[in-house]
């Protein structure tokens, strides 16, 4: 037998949803009518959400309150998919026999990466967990820039000066330009040395149902040993279990 559920509150948590389409505010009649809710229920729902903080009032409308911010900073908002995606690194690492990383888009744009799980290989990788990655000469990084336009990219680009980290790193507009519409078009990326002397990787993006890039995930270790089709045939099963 099921647990029974509270219409006022499912009701409550309706209006905070709506409330992620006006990021500026909304009337009460405007949530309303968002969530199917009468006018005066609404209303009431409102109120006792603002005597909490979880909404407040202005005036443009309400608006999301301070407690959602003080309730969500204390959330890990990866925690699901690094659990989720920890056996799928572990069984991609020893099917490749390669070091298998989970990262995220962040605004700047940047990367995140999450999780790590190494192949049985004597000679691997440094793990890369939490460390700051050079979005131009990173796999990873290269998929996030890709999400960019023409224009928002030649800004990055102008902004940020790539640096030359090896002989093989692209610097330049014309070569990052064309190197990133390559990524954009077939949505996985390749890094041939160009971050270090030596090292490999390729990348896949994973994307949920609507198109939207989600997360990354990639094979990393020495360049001379990849065998980049075989890998990015691991990326491809290994991302179809994340969506």
């Amino acid at each position: 037998m099921s647990t029974p559920r509270t219409q006022s509150l499912s009701r409550a948590l309706d209006l905070l949803r709506a409330l992620k389409r006006f990021p500026h505010g909304a009337t009460t009649a405007t949530l309303a009518r968002a969530t199917g809710l009468a006018p005066a229920t609404a209303g009431r729902l409102l109120a006792t959400l603002g005597d909490a903080e979880f909404v407040t009032r202005s005036d443009h409308g309400w608006k999301v309150g301070p407690e959602i911010t003080r309730i969500a900073v204390r959330a890990d908002p990866h925690r699901a998919l690094r659990d989720r995606a920890r056996p799928v690194l572990e069984q991609l690492a020893g099917a490749a026999r390669e070091s298998c990383m989970l990262a995220v888009p962040r605004p700047g744009p940047q990367i995140e990466i999450l999780a790590q799980a190494d192949g049985p290989r004597l000679l691997g990788l440094t793990n890369w967990v939490g460390r700051p990655v050079d979005m131009h000469a990173s796999a990873a990084g290269k998929i996030v820039l890709a999400e960019l336009s023409d224009d928002e990219l030649a800004a990055w680009i102008r902004r940020e000066r790539p640096k030359r980290l090896t002989p093989h790193t692209l610097t330049g507009r014309t070569q990052l330009t064309a190197e990133i519409a390559r990524v954009r078009e077939r949505d996985w990326a390749t890094l041939d040395q160009e971050s270090e002397i030596g090292l490999g990787s390729i990348a896949r993006a994973v994307r949920d149902r609507d198109g939207a890039l989600t997360a990354i995930l990639g094979f990393s270790g020495p360049a001379e040993r990849l065998d980049y089709p075989q890998l990015l045939a691991h990326l491809e099963r290994g991302c179809q279990t994340l969506v």
